[in-house]
């Protein structure tokens, strides 16, 4: 897979402009075309500001020898972005967390939720309150996985971004430690501390077969492999920060692990807390079989 179509809305602020040069470095590595977006409600008919100043982004782009383009669309934001997106075929959204007008009540209200869980289309939230940056370079992409299929579906997304770079994928399993039956008797030989110290090192052992079966896969870009022994959030957290990562892969459901990331309170504090931007991949949900 590639982004071969990279689609960057925009409403005018700085903030949400925070997301060109991420657009900017993937075209550059992939060879994408940016197309900038923006969304006019009823009462907003900007169009001439707005027409300048989408103009003058993208000039900026090809000044860069980047493809690019500008598009305006009206009437409500998120359905807007998300039928762009699947009109266009486009491979990736960037969009920033925060803005000044339109993308702030994007990001902080149900229309985020409905750009985040109602496009197929990969989302790569860049968050605000990082440090402004005019360079970007993905030379560490964390990929989250619990051990299911739909994890994996991040795997080409994240690899994508440090093909070419020299950057790594760091691929990450958290094995959550097992709790003290309430009924366990302290009599019981082994003692509960050293069951559960067995329990763990099993935990551990099975999360590293399985990553470097899944590192097996990769071919020309470096791959680490880590697990963890704690509560996903804080563990992700903390891998992130301590790895200095530039990027937070994770598929938006699953069927064990991630499903509770992306639609729980795990997945809210990853988004609300991290500082690293995060790329959020949706996978087609499979037909259960008949029975």
């Amino acid at each position: 897979m590639a982004y071969q179509k990279v689609l960057v809305p925009l409403d005018g602020s700085e903030l949400a402009e925070r997301a060109i040069p991420y657009a900017k470095a993937i075209a550059k590595s992939e060879g994408s075309e940016v197309i900038l977006f923006t969304v006019s409600t009823n009462s907003e008919r900007l169009d001439r500001p707005m027409k300048v100043y989408l103009d003058v982004n993208t000039k900026e782009l090809e000044s860069q020898k980047i493809k690019a383009s500008a598009a305006i669309a009206y009437g409500n934001v998120a359905e807007e972005v998300i039928k762009f997106a699947e009109k266009h075929k486009t491979d990736l959204i960037i969009i920033s967390t925060h803005g000044y007008s339109g993308i702030k009540r994007w990001m902080l209200g149900s229309v985020a939720e409905k750009i985040l869980y109602g496009t197929c289309t990969p989302v790569l939230l860049i968050k605000s309150r990082a440090h402004k940056t005019s360079e970007v370079k993905f030379k560490k992409v964390l990929a989250a996985l619990d051990g299911s299929a739909f994890a994996e579906t991040s795997i080409p997304y994240a690899r994508e971004l440090t093909k070419g770079t020299g950057g790594e994928v760091i691929l990450l399993r958290i094995g959550e430690p097992p709790t003290l039956p309430a009924d366990r008797s302290p009599a019981i030989k082994p003692s509960w501390e050293e069951y559960r110290d067995m329990l763990m090192a099993e935990i551990k052992q099975q999360a590293l077969e399985y990553l470097e079966k899944v590192k097996a896969n990769f071919k020309t870009v470096p791959v680490r492999v880590q697990v963890v022994m704690g509560q996903a959030a804080d563990s992700i957290l903390q891998v992130a920060q301590k790895e200095k990562v530039d990027l937070i892969a994770m598929t938006t459901h699953g069927r064990t692990g991630v499903s509770r990331w992306v639609y729980g309170s795990v997945a809210t504090r990853i988004v609300g807390e991290s500082l690293q931007p995060i790329l959020l991949i949706r996978p087609s949900v499979p037909k259960e079989p008949k029975t």
